[in-house]
């Protein structure tokens, strides 16, 4: 019963999921946890998650908006002797769950033992999923016998559509509430990003009834969309046995996206062919939210109001109206336009996670302030009590204990503490996202510890074959380029280049690429003529890519911008000799591909092979003299290595290939003094220690540029 001297309402949420990843939601399930609860604690309660995190890739975190005790395997489903302690302690008004068996096994023990009442969060019809995912009749009346002991053991149950309330009013719960899931607008949808014929599913594909209906998209949708150009862009995540729905089609899957509303914004229509289930269906709130018709079933419209205002609604049993409903709103712009908007409206005015909370915040205190003992429903029978012991279907799907969990009460330090990469840090979920979309579409498992590249543009994760590259700066330019330049890079003679393997560029998430491993390692000694040598002689092989193959390469380019006017000496000096040199040496330029960040630390070597390079993210077309400029200043200024010696292989291997370049010291001084330039205006701000390197050897270059006749490096 409600302390009369405690302002606010203390509420305790006990979850056990495989759906997040870090903070960030990846189910249905999940993610109203996660906003439910954050607008509760915004409406003035007290909230506590006790957060089973049974998603073996995911991590602790503290990036939630409430306080979050992670609760290991055991503690839920073994001995619950230090969860019991854990209620005490808090000693809230309110517990809430939602799992069904674990609300059977020991909910009501679990309430009473923080003088709490119980609140069973009812997320589905057990029985018509138990159904709808292949249990059969005997497996459905079991889960219909669970759901009515868990009903009859709450002190209240919230349901979050009318026909689940008046189920629970059939079991004959105490008090039926109805709480909607909820949505977050956000800003008006950015019409000029749809791409034509574009149909977006969202769902976690882990669910059966999210699994068919993908599989109904790719046998039913795909081929119909596919001679206009369009597709099937499929979000969430999904496992091993449904990658082949993605291979040979315009069915494309996605894995988890952190950013749903940019995902959503390149499609001109929503699909929810969803044949059964339960509860509400949080992806048709995310469709409204962001603008989209919808075409779907009358069952992915449960709980919301008359969905003819915002939806084509399928009327054949067997959906097969579908294809042609998707088809007529990809012709009638104006339908989609008066669909898109009603649905839009309704998000903005009718479902708002802050006012679900109100709603919950509501049957709390009522729940709570019930007087009279709680819990006087009997005890459950042993043997029903033996059906809530058997792991839930979703928990035996997610094959949740191969890796450690966390233990009870752990202390969870935020990565930055733990000495990560601030970039790192701060976008951990949505790296781990990215990581996991590539884990399901190649099958490989790659290492959680990342390789930071330079100021944290991107994450490299390895596998024993594999290696998988993240990029968190222009993310889907740097990996367009990376995966062309492979491509390119593989077609030169005389070089390793890795295979790609797969990549993805979606909208709302980091893009990535995985490629395969080569052997081999960087060459470390400046002092070794060989390794000196087979820098200019690769170099010289790239350069030797014919025009007639980079018309589909970005140029290569380094955005100069002015310095600080700041009356530098060298960085004055730099900015009037580059101005009075541009003019002449631009037109000396040399066309061809440009790797972008050429170097030693990119060349990889193996005794007797090719020598292997990687690293393409900034490569283009553009003056090879840009190459030029990062072999000599990073490896042969800074390093110490023979520059006469890696040109001079250069020369000759590019003689050699047929494409001879002779090296114009002048020319190699300007792209020189220009590189020194950009790296000036930056590196003052953010890496002093190259910032000094530059500046002290810019006036040896600057001599050399304008001595007449331009001497030898």
């Amino acid at each position: 019963m409600t302390d009369p001297h405690r302002s606010r309402l203390r509420v305790v949420v006990l979850f056990d999921t495989a759906g997040f990843q870090r903070s960030l939601p990846l189910t249905g399930a999940a993610a109203r946890t996660l906003h439910l609860n954050r607008c509760l604690a915004d409406a003035g309660a007290e909230v506590t998650l006790l957060l089973c995190d049974l998603n073996p890739r995911s991590a602790p975190t503290r990036r939630w908006p409430f306080p979050v005790r992670y609760l290991p395997y055991e503690a839920v489903y073994e001995d619950t002797t230090g969860l019991m302690a854990q209620v005490r302690e808090l000693a809230p008004d309110v517990l809430v769950m939602s799992n069904t068996q674990l609300t059977v096994r020991y909910g009501r023990a679990l309430a009473d033992a923080g003088s709490a009442a119980l609140v069973y969060e009812m997320h589905d019809d057990e029985a018509a999923v138990a159904r709808t995912i292949g249990g059969g009749e005997w497996a459905a009346r079991q889960a219909a016998v669970l759901q009515a002991t868990a009903v009859a053991a709450a002190d209240a149950v919230v349901a979050f559509t009318r026909r689940d309330a008046d189920l629970a009013t059939a079991l004959r719960g105490r008090a039926v509430h109805i709480v909607p899931c909820g949505v977050e607008p956000g800003p008006s949808p950015d019409r000029t990003r749809e791409r034509p014929g574009a149909a977006a599913f969202v769902g976690n594909l882990y669910y059966e009834p999210n699994a068919r209906a993908a599989a109904f998209l790719r046998a039913s949708l795909a081929p119909v969309l596919a001679p206009a150009g369009g597709s099937v862009e499929v979000y969430g995540r999904y496992p091993a046995a449904l990658r082949e729905l993605g291979r040979g089609s315009v069915l494309q899957l996605h894995g988890p996206v952190p950013d749903l509303r940019a995902a959503l914004s390149t499609a001109q229509v929503a699909v929810a062919p969803l044949d059964s289930g339960g509860g509400m269906k949080l992806k048709v709130l995310q469709y409204l939210a962001a603008g989209l018709p919808i075409v779907g079933t009358p069952e992915a419209f449960a709980g919301l109001p008359d969905p003819h205002a915002f939806a084509l609604v399928s009327t054949h049993p067997d959906m097969a109206d579908v294809p042609a409903l998707v088809i007529a709103l990809h012709e009638d712009h104006t339908l989609r336009r008066r669909l898109g908007d009603a649905g839009r409206r309704l998000a903005e005015t009718a479902f708002s996670w802050s006012a679900a909370a109100t709603l919950a915040l509501h049957a709390y205190r009522l729940a709570a302030g019930r007087t009279g003992p709680f819990g006087s429903a009997p005890a459950p029978l042993p043997e029903v009590l033996a059906m809530a012991a058997r792991p839930p279907y979703w928990l035996r799907e997610w094959c949740t204990r191969q890796e450690p969990r966390t233990r009870m009460n752990e202390s969870t330090t935020p990565a930055a503490d733990r000495g990560q990469h601030p970039v790192l840090a701060r976008l951990a979920g949505e790296i781990d996202c990215a990581r996991q979309a590539a884990e399901s579409a190649l099958d490989t498992v790659f290492d959680q510890a990342a390789i930071v590249g330079y100021g944290g543009r991107s994450m490299v994760f390895l596998s024993r074959t594999a290696i998988l590259k993240i990029y968190t700066h222009r993310p889907a330019e740097r990996a367009e380029r990376e995966i062309t330049g492979l491509n390119l890079a593989a077609q030169a003679a005389g070089l390793r280049v890795p295979e790609v393997l797969g990549h993805d560029t979606v909208d709302g998430a980091l893009a990535w690429v995985s490629a395969t491993r080569l052997d081999g390692a960087a060459p470390t000694d400046p002092h070794d003529e060989q390794s000196t040598a087979l820098l200019g002689t690769a170099a010289a092989r790239l350069h030797t890519l014919p025009a007639s193959a980079l018309t589909g390469l970005a140029p290569f380019r380094r955005n100069i911008r002015p310095l600080p006017d700041d009356h530098h000496p060298v960085r004055t000096r730099l900015s009037a000799v580059l101005t009075q040199a541009e003019p002449v040496q631009t037109a000396a330029c040399v066309p061809g591909f440009v790797h972008g960040d050429y170097s030693a630390r990119n060349l990889l070597l193996v005794p007797g092979q090719a020598p292997g390079i990687i690293d393409f993210e900034g490569c283009g077309t553009g003056c090879v003299y840009d190459d030029l400029t990062n072999l000599y200043v990073q490896n042969c200024l800074i390093d110490g290595r023979d520059p006469h010696l890696a040109l001079a292989a250069y020369q000759t291997e590019s003689t050699r290939l047929g494409r001879p370049i002779e090296v114009d010291t002048r020319h190699l001084l300007f792209h020189t003094a220009r590189y020194f330039r950009w790296v000036l205006q930056w590196a003052i701000e953010i890496d002093t220690e190259l910032a000094d390197q530059v500046t002290g050897l810019a006036p040896r270059v600057l001599d050399a540029l304008e001595t007449e006749g331009a001497p030898p490096l």
